[in-house]
């Protein structure tokens, strides 16, 4: 399941990337002023569970906020509890980037983890977004048009 979600935005990323016969109408996805918002839902499974707060917060401390922080020139990452809201999703991310590369570069990071490799969560979908993009595109296509 998490090599097929991977799939789909690596996919994702090349589609948003590669030119097309009317691309020079078709505003670029890649500019600097395309902010992307991924939200990746997931699920703490019982092997997390199992482990005590403590243990809990030292694997997060030593895994994951040295990416966020490697990464925080180029991606905003905040976390969120959804257990008591949700059946399926415990928990879910929302990224921020200009560029997709970076959401990528980031997950790539984040499966060498031991959050994926025991795994401790299970990825329940990948979200990605472009708040009022089409007005963007709209506006584009406009200054683009003969």
């Amino acid at each position: 399941m998490k090599k097929q979600l991977l799939l789909i935005a690596f996919t994702l990323l090349l589609v948003l990337t590669l030119p097309s016969k009317g691309a020079s109408k078709i505003p670029s996805l890649t500019s600097s002023n395309m902010k992307f918002t991924i939200l990746i839902l997931y699920r703490a499974n019982h092997q997390w569970l199992s482990l005590s707060r403590e243990q809990r917060g030292k694997i997060f401390e030593q895994t994951v906020l040295p990416l966020v922080e490697k990464y925080q020139e180029h991606l905003t990452v905040r976390f969120f509890d959804s257990e008591a809201h949700h059946a399926r999703t415990s928990d879910f991310l929302i990224i921020e980037c200009d560029e997709l590369k970076w959401h990528y570069f980031f997950i790539e990071e984040l499966r060498d983890t031991a959050l994926f490799g025991k795994p401790y969560i299970e990825v329940n979908d990948i979200i990605v977004g472009h708040e009022n993009g089409f007005q963007e595109f709209e506006e584009a296509a406009e200054k683009n048009q003969p």
